[in-house]
């Protein structure tokens, strides 16, 4: 099974670092491979896989491309579990939805609706270094996990025209005074929230 054997990894310098997910759905749930570490996940490749093919070769109901996506925090530690190859691609078990979450999955998320995920992640972001957050209407600040391919780092700090924020939501930008660390464990609750653009932020305690 992908949870067993599961290695804490961590992995440097990822501010930026380019990665992709392939989420294989089975009936028990969706079982999440990251790129994180071990491809680089090229265009080339990404474009070229064979979804049908790989569907069938992991018995999977579907496979769902996510990404590319660009990490935001300058380190992270995560519990990996084992590697599998999509096509010319290599990945590594990160996580599952069970059945339940699975169905709201393919539902779609509604963007701006607060989630729970379970997972064992600690991000650092470094002091000095800028951070884009979202405020909601209760004052809770989420900061943001990964950028999407279309918005350049560079311009993130205009992340606001893009985003199409329900009343009371807020977008800042801040440059941190000292490292922000979020140490996050299934034992604590995660509270997360998405974008319209697939987007994830983690709610700061």
């Amino acid at each position: 099974m992908p949870t067993e054997n599961l290695t804490m990894l961590t992995v440097s310098n990822t501010r930026d670092m380019r990665f992709c997910e392939i989420l294989v759905v089975k009936p028990t749930g969706i079982e999440i491979y990251n790129t994180t570490g071990v491809s680089e996940c090229s265009s080339d490749l990404w474009n070229a896989l064979d979804l049908d093919s790989i569907r069938q070769q992991y018995g999977a109901l579907k496979i769902i491309k996510n990404g590319p996506h660009f990490w935001m925090m300058d380190e992270q530690t995560v519990a990996f579990g084992e590697e599998a190859m999509f096509g010319s691609i290599a990945a590594r078990w990160v996580g599952r939805l069970d059945s339940q979450m699975m169905q709201a999955a393919a539902a779609g998320v509604v963007p701006y609706t607060v989630f729970m995920p379970k997972k064992t992640q600690k991000m650092v972001y470094g002091k000095g270094k800028p951070v884009y957050e979202l405020v909601d209407p209760d004052g809770n600040v989420y900061v943001l996990q990964a950028h999407d391919e279309q918005f350049p780092a560079d311009r993130l700090d205009q992340l606001d025209k893009q985003l199409k924020l329900p009343t009371g939501w807020q977008f800042r930008t801040e440059v941190l005074r000292e490292d922000l660390i979020l140490d996050l464990t299934p034992d604590k609750t995660i509270y997360a929230t998405g974008d319209e653009f697939h987007q994830y932020w983690t709610r700061i305690p």
